[in-house]
């Protein structure tokens, strides 16, 4: 009767959930057609390509608390993929990045990092993220990408080809 409850207990849950409003419905599509398309360039590297996209405005961690609002997004290694809807529906370009970033961290099997001290915060060292633009900029240049995503990925890895991010796109100095 116990087991019974607790498996019926999250199916409840689950369906208790408010739908998403039609704004960020739309979002996770686009989000969703963004890694649709970057799954074969993953596949051709050969790395695996499932994910599973949500919009989270809060990213909590284990612990409840909002992650800091320059997060965009996080991944689990079993391929969940959680996205900043406030700061990623308005910019395709900076969206694309992230989903291939976050994909490539799922592609690379990354784990936290537990830190030291009485609460454990799960940190990501530099070179995991250094390891997840590599790829994910190899999967944007490899699936043709035409929006900038690709550019944008390589300045985060400091490849700006003495290019300037604006706002309206890159740019010569």
């Amino acid at each position: 009767m116990i087991r019974t409850a607790f498996l019926v207990l999250p199916m409840l849950g689950a369906c208790a959930m408010p739908p998403l409003a039609p704004v960020h419905l739309a979002c996770l599509e686009r989000m969703e057609g963004h890694a649709e398309s970057l799954k074969p360039a993953f596949a051709a590297l050969g790395y695996r390509s499932e994910v599973h996209l949500r919009l989270d405005e809060y990213l909590a961690d284990g612990r409840g608390f909002a992650k800091s609002v320059s997060t965009l997004g996080d991944s689990s290694a079993g391929g969940s993929i959680r996205l900043r809807p406030s700061r990623l529906c308005s910019d395709a370009v900076l969206a694309r990045a992230v989903v291939a970033h976050e994909m490539a961290h799922v592609a690379l099997q990354h784990r936290g990092t537990p830190s030291e001290g009485i609460v454990v915060l799960w940190d990501k060292p530099p070179r995991l993220e250094s390891e997840a633009n590599e790829l994910a900029h190899a999967a944007l240049v490899r699936s043709g990408d035409d929006t900038g995503a690709a550019k944008l990925v390589a300045c985060w890895l400091g490849k700006c080809d003495g290019a300037r991010l604006t706002r309206e796109g890159f740019g010569r100095p």
